[in-house]
């Protein structure tokens, strides 16, 4: 048996600072040859034709639209030069720049309604017009995702007047697009090139540039895309596969439930997306579940706590709600829970959501624990310090999709931060970690070799530190005797660093009485 790294929950493609290429640039760095792809299902998951329509139904650069969302511009140099038309009802923008000066105005949108990725089909229409003066410029710049090298976001600028010269960025120019019907007509996903990445971008944001004497009259823009809904992860599937032959990454396309209750990882690249449009945008936590289930999938509970954050409770008020709501629902069918936060996530440390994963161990769940990045942002920080965990899969046979999952289910799985630790084994006889063994007792050890630190190792029987470790020439092993105080019973072992912080957590081996009711995983 083999323990595979794979980092199991990171976004990719709708980000201003994360992309497949970025991504998969940083595992590869790190000897990581497999992810999981978890995007926000939400942003997947849209009908196809006009995604966000931003108008004027004020005179002012931000406003609240009809929907309730808000979004407009806000200014970055030389502000006030711009004023505001209104005709047969209709209110237009009208920005300029004085001789000898730039302006530039910003676009944005509450939860960034309009971004979406470049796969998906993007184009862009402005409705106004766009003026230049003798050796005046206007640029209307789409800023995109960070890519390798730098890691800075790409952008791709459409231009009337002089070509600007290269500044070393990941930067693409095209001359302006002739105007019809008073539109100018953006397709982005067939312009951009790729050498600043390509469809592996998302349109993040827009910059109105308008440089001596320029200006831009702006009446609405109007968002679209082609695909829609599960063609917009297929589209996905056949990019991370073309770039992972870069890398050498293998990139498993799964989502993120985060329209229907507490959110979930759906580790499965056959599971469909839920077409969230044809429900009204109204999917509860247990249909979102019955929609995973109906299609076999194994999905995990993401960051327990992160929901009630906001509720004026104390951390130990959420706690114990958590807890309850997870023992009596017995974690709503879920396979895996979201346990390795070494940074500490919302309000809680890492020891709380160790002891919340013991609880429901105690309460004879057994449920995989893991720990991992959440990563939104493909920088060196996310990868190498922080929450930036992976899980090791303990695998007979080649990685597939199929075997990482039934490590996945069985909890043959330990989590780490792969940047000082690689190698930890923890097992009973034969038995790997996840095992239940039936009797009155067990001898369970561990070991773990070439960690890149000092520190020590706890070893833990039903939630209590029972020995103490010192990590040695970067090594640390140790074995006890773990018995039935309980029906069920349970024994795992956490690693730290110098700091106290945790670098690595197994999954527990577990022990039942033969008398004990069991339900299985």
């Amino acid at each position: 048996m083999k323990y595979y790294p794979i980092h199991m929950h990171l976004h990719c493609s709708h980000e201003s600072s994360a992309s497949i290429h970025s991504h998969m640039s940083y595992a590869k760095s790190l000897g990581i040859d497999h992810i999981w792809t978890t995007e926000h299902d939400t942003r997947i998951s849209k009908p196809a034709g006009r995604y966000f329509h931003f108008f004027f139904p004020e005179k002012a650069l931000y406003i609240t639209l009809p929907s309730g969302k808000t979004a407009g511009f806000k200014e970055e140099e030389n502000g006030g030069s711009y004023s505001f038309k209104e005709e047969n009802g209709e209110i237009s923008l009208r920005a300029f720049s004085k001789k000898g000066e730039r302006e530039a105005l910003y676009f944005q949108s509450q939860g960034k309604r309009h971004s979406d990725p470049l796969f998906s089909r993007v184009t862009v229409e402005i409705s106004g017009d766009i003026n230049v003066k003798d050796c005046g410029r206007a640029t209307v710049e789409f800023i995109l995702s960070a890519q390798p090298p730098t890691y800075n976001q790409a952008r791709l600028c459409y231009v009337s007047g002089d070509i600007p010269a290269a500044d070393g960025s990941p930067t693409q120019y095209l001359p302006l697009p002739e105007k019809k019907d008073g539109k100018y007509i953006f397709e982005l996903y067939k312009d951009v090139s790729e050498d600043i990445g390509g469809a592996d971008n998302a349109l993040c944001n827009i910059r109105l540039i308008m440089e001596n004497g320029a200006e831009i009259t702006l009446k609405d823009i109007g968002f679209y895309r082609e695909l829609e809904y599960e063609k917009t992860r297929s589209a996905q599937k056949e990019l991370v596969e073309k770039i992972g032959k870069i890398y050498g990454v293998k990139a498993f396309v799964g989502f993120e439930v985060t329209g229907a209750g507490n959110h979930k990882n759906c580790f499965s690249t056959k599971t469909p997306v839920i077409e969230y449009a044809k429900f009204d945008n109204k999917v509860s936590n247990e249909q979102a579940i019955e929609h995973l289930q109906k299609y076999g999938a194994t999905y995990s509970w993401n960051h327990p706590f992160t929901k009630y954050v906001k509720s004026g409770k104390s951390r130990e008020e959420i706690f114990e709600i958590v807890a309850n709501d997870l023992i009596e629902n017995r974690v709503y069918g879920a396979k895996l829970i979201e346990t390795g936060f070494p940074a500490g996530r919302d309000i809680f440390e890492a020891k709380d959501f160790l002891r919340l994963w013991d609880e429901l161990s105690a309460a004879g769940i057994m449920i995989t624990g893991y720990g991992d990045s959440d990563n939104h942002h493909a920088v060196e920080d996310c990868w190498t310090t922080g929450n930036n965990f992976c899980g090791f899969a303990g695998i007979e046979g080649e990685p597939t999709e199929e075997n990482f999952v039934k490590a996945f289910n069985c909890g043959n799985l330990w989590s780490g931060n792969p940047v000082v630790i690689r190698d930890l084994s923890f097992t009973a006889g034969d038995k790997p970690q996840g095992s239940l063994i039936r009797g009155e007792s067990v001898e369970v050890e561990f070991s773990a070799k070439g960690i890149k630190c000092g520190g020590y190792a706890i070893c833990i029987s039903n939630g209590e530190e029972t020995a103490r470790l010192p990590i040695k020439g970067g090594q640390v092993s140790g074995k006890w005797l773990l018995k039935a105080e309980n029906d069920f019973n349970f024994a795992r072992v956490e690693i730290y660093n110098e700091e106290d912080t945790l670098i690595a957590f197994s999954n527990p081996i577990y022990l039942a009485r033969e008398s004990a009711e069991v339900k299985e995983r």
